[in-house]
């Protein structure tokens, strides 16, 4: 199985925020976990393939961050 690790972070100035920085600098060797393969894997593999989906994956959390956001959930 495939796990997308996401860190998300929470400031009363910012709001929910998907925060890569921290994702690089924690995941340095990706933020895809292979459960099968006990591997760490990256999201974009180049050439635009990306893996699992991630993008897509990717696209789904910054909409559910927004729609956090605009409800004001805490």
């Amino acid at each position: 199985m495939i796990e997308h690790i996401f860190v998300i972070k929470y400031t009363n100035e910012g709001g929910w925020e998907w925060d890569t920085d921290t994702e690089s600098a924690k995941f340095d060797d990706g933020t895809i976990y292979d459960t099968e393969k006990e591997k760490w894997l990256p999201a974009h593999e180049g050439e635009g393939v990306y893996v699992d989906s991630d993008d897509e994956v990717g696209e789904k959390m910054a909409s559910m961050l927004q729609i956090m956001n605009e409800s004001g959930a805490m």
